[in-house]
């Protein structure tokens, strides 16, 4: 059985699109159809879906990421390292990448599936972008495959190089603001928008009567780091961190701009 496909696009211009903002070209496209095949589209044939193709990519990104970490990072523990993996592999992380590349608009989705706002959906874009990943390893090889990765995820990578990805910012803010004033920052939901599967709170930091910072997230406590981060910044705190960060780690920058690196 097969569900009735709703394309935002016509396949073949999904493809033009998509293939140009890869900067790849395929030789086989017809791996990179299936890697854009939701399990939705085909009810009764798994196989012919893109899940498949999705294991395979996880592994491929995983070693990619771990890769380049292992080299950019010599004197970074084991537990630092898998703490940067798993934030650049993470579904929230590797959706954004698909959003950056327009695979929502490339994604075949049934019609139901569609009106549902599965297009938006984090899963269905993180799975399909391994499953890309995988179509671009299975016809081009790993080093089209290293540079299309080190591309997509380049905000996330540099987020680790800045160093506050993992950062307990709620953690930071509490004691900065009782240093300072003996005070304890309160947080409170402003709002939440977007459908119950993809919701988007607002959060606000709160000092005494004072909002001193205000962030969003797709889950209340993402919204809250968020918010905190923002006062921190907005104290001089998180900033000047990451900018001392960023400064000394340029060169590795440089190399993930520049395609250089591992």
């Amino acid at each position: 059985m097969t569900a009735t496909p709703d394309p935002a696009v016509s396949d073949r211009e999904a493809m033009v699109l998509l293939q140009e903002r890869l900067a790849v070209r395929f030789k086989d496209e017809s791996l990179l159809m299936r890697a854009l095949r939701h399990r939705s589209v085909i009810l009764d044939r798994p196989l012919d879906s893109n899940e498949r193709m999705e294991f395979l990519g996880d592994a491929i990104l995983g070693m990619v990421v771990c890769e380049f970490l292992y080299s950019q990072f010599p004197d970074s523990s084991e537990g630092d390292l898998a703490k940067a993996k798993a934030y650049l592999v993470s579904e929230p992380t590797l959706a954004r990448a698909a959003q950056g590349i327009g695979l929502e608009l490339a994604v075949e989705v049934s019609s139901g599936e569609a009106a549902s706002g599965g297009r938006m959906r984090r899963s269905i874009l993180a799975d399909a972008f391994e499953a890309v990943i995988a179509a671009i390893f299975l016809d081009l090889g790993i080093r089209a495959t290293r540079r299309v990765v080190r591309k997509s995820l380049q905000p996330a990578l540099r987020e680790v190089i800045a160093g506050g990805y993992h950062q307990d910012f709620k953690s930071s803010l509490q004691e900065r603001t009782q240093a300072r004033s003996r005070k304890t920052p309160t947080y409170r939901i402003a709002s939440e928008t977007g459908a119950d599967h993809d919701k988007t709170f607002i959060a606000q930091a709160v000092l005494g009567k004072k909002v001193i910072g205000e962030g969003a997230g797709k889950s209340k406590k993402e919204a809250e780091q968020a918010a905190a981060r923002v006062a921190l910044e907005s104290l001089g705190e998180a900033q000047s961190d990451t900018k001392k960060r960023t400064s000394s780690n340029a060169t590795i920058l440089s190399g993930i701009i520049e395609g250089e690196s591992v």
